[in-house]
């Protein structure tokens, strides 16, 4: 099916409560190898989250993957199984097995293949962070990334750029990005860091802070977009993706060690990208550069770690469909990046049955799913968080994209479920049409709308086909496809309450 596209903008706001909308295609799902709890407590002394109570929940919690997932390799155009073995150093029949083939003849474009990784070269096993250092999640929430800089009195803290329109100093910008892609701030700092010496010396090593060599990336804004979403690509391939082994360009390759969690795999994934197999082992090892470089800024990860991050048997709240009850909305995109297409399959969306709009702002309402407060309002941007603590990195937050600034609801507003948040609209992005882009964070992780902890609304569960932006929403013996049309009995949405 066609879908609805949203494109990315550059970082738009700075203060806290205000945000960007750099949204892009795709992401996908979650699933770990975690680090023993080490902390009960976030630093100044907020208790840690809880899991959700299980009682009147509508769907079952299901226990992050414990184990890594088989590499995989998806199938290109020309592909053919001889050359893919080849290429990964394993035998025809061993790809055969692993994959269940029937016909060695009739691979497809996009086809994912299982990698027997017992036959590849393994990199380091060992943990560089734990998962709940990677995102920006509980082990943040009193994290003051201006301060932090400012005492490090390195390029970064001088650094200024316009971003659209806008007079941002170099930690407001690392804000953003923080704030956008939900990565952790520790660890974005030791990157930049470890890439370009930003952080603390006043004469950097390179203007391309995060060595992002594309002619017309030296901002600092595009270089830690592009940082951010790199790590998340990472970070959400192992949390259920699948890794594709990483290959070196000289006829070798290296899988991922299964030892690893996802946060490491993330840090895996963007230092091979442009490297050789000596500098990435050089960069992820116990002692190698990431590992020196965040522990002479920050120390021991142990100390601030809040593990396990998505606490098993959690489940999601009950949440209604964003739209009054007596009104049918359409499902138009499955699955897709809630932030950044390194992301995961956290976002769905939605428009109004009011034909064709362009980018003109809906006179239909979007409304609250749940009771909550309201911690972001800002640039085509809600976040509604389920809590009420007022943190965007702990517990469930819920974004609102394309949010029209005409009747937005303000920030800091308590809500009940079913009050009025706004209007869809193209703000925040620019898309194809006024739409609604929707998904869900717990403890700064995107959680994937096709599970294993399922987007649940009113009943409606959201499915992937295994492409982005495809899927289906099925509640009971019924079933709606996404789909850029407005035809009830194809991908109309109505509550059943």
């Amino acid at each position: 099916m066609k879908r609805f596209r949203t494109f990315v903008v550059a970082l738009l706001a700075v203060s806290l409560l205000s945000g960007c909308s750099r949204e892009q295609r795709a992401g996908r799902t979650p699933g770990v190898a975690g680090v023993e709890p080490t902390s009960t407590s976030l630093p100044g002394g907020t208790p840690a989250p809880t899991p959700t109570a299980a009682s009147g929940m509508p769907n079952v919690g299901v226990p992050v993957q414990a184990t890594a997932l088989p590499p995989v390799y998806t199938v290109q155009s020309g592909d053919t199984l001889s050359a893919i073995a080849a290429r990964f150093g394993i035998g025809v029949a061993a790809l055969v097995q692993a994959n269940g083939i029937t016909n060695p003849n009739s691979l497809q474009v996009g086809q994912q293949l299982k990698i027997p990784s017992s036959q590849l070269a393994t990199g380091p096993a060992d943990i560089l962070v734990p998962d709940s250092e990677f995102v920006n999640g509980p082990a943040y929430a009193s994290f003051d990334t201006s301060a932090f800089c400012a005492q490090q009195g390195g390029y970064l803290a001088a650094y200024t750029e316009i971003v659209n329109g806008q007079l941002l100093t170099g930690p407001e910008i690392v804000a953003l990005t923080v704030r956008d892609y939900s990565v952790g701030p520790r660890v974005l700092l030791a990157v930049l860091e470890s890439k370009s010496s930003w952080v603390t010396s006043a004469k950097p090593s390179t203007y391309y802070a995060m060595g992002d060599m594309r002619s017309g990336r030296e901002l600092l804004s595009l270089q830690l977009a592009w940082a951010a979403n790199q790590l998340n690509q990472g970070y959400y391939d192992w949390r259920g993706r699948g890794t594709t082994p990483i290959d070196w360009g000289d006829g070798t390759v290296t899988a991922y060690a299964p030892a690893l969690n996802a946060a490491t795999a993330g840090l895996h994934y963007f230092y091979s990208l442009g490297a050789t197999r000596e500098g990435w082992l050089a960069d992820v090892g116990a002692e190698g550069t990431f590992a020196s470089t965040y522990r002479a800024l920050f120390g021991d990860w142990a100390g601030v770690a809040v593990e396990p991050l998505i606490p098993a048997g959690l489940r999601q709240p009950s949440l209604s469909l964003p739209w009054a009850a007596a009104e049918e909305w359409y499902l138009t995109s499955g699955p897709h990046g809630g932030w950044g297409e390194g992301s995961a399959w956290s976002a769905v969306d939605f428009v109004p049955g009011e034909g064709y709009l362009g980018c003109q702002p809906a006179a239909s309402w979007e409304t609250a799913v749940a009771d909550g407060l309201i911690i972001q309002s800002a640039e085509g941007q809600v976040k509604l968080d389920l809590d009420g603590d007022g943190h965007e990195q702990t517990g469930w937050v819920i974004l609102y994209l394309h949010v029209a600034s005409d009747g937005r609801v303000p920030v800091l507003t308590e809500v009940r479920q079913g009050d009025r948040i706004g209007h869809p609209s193209c703000e925040g992005g620019f898309g194809d049409a006024t739409h609604l882009h929707f998904a869900r964070k717990y403890n700064g992780e995107w959680i994937a709308a096709d599970g294993p902890l399922a987007m649940v609304l009113d009943g409606w569960q959201m499915h992937s086909s295994g492409t982005s932006y495809d899927g289906t929403a099925t509640r009971g013996e019924q079933a709606r496809e996404a789909c850029v049309c407005q035809e009830p009995a194809v991908n109309g949405l109505q509550a059943a309450r």
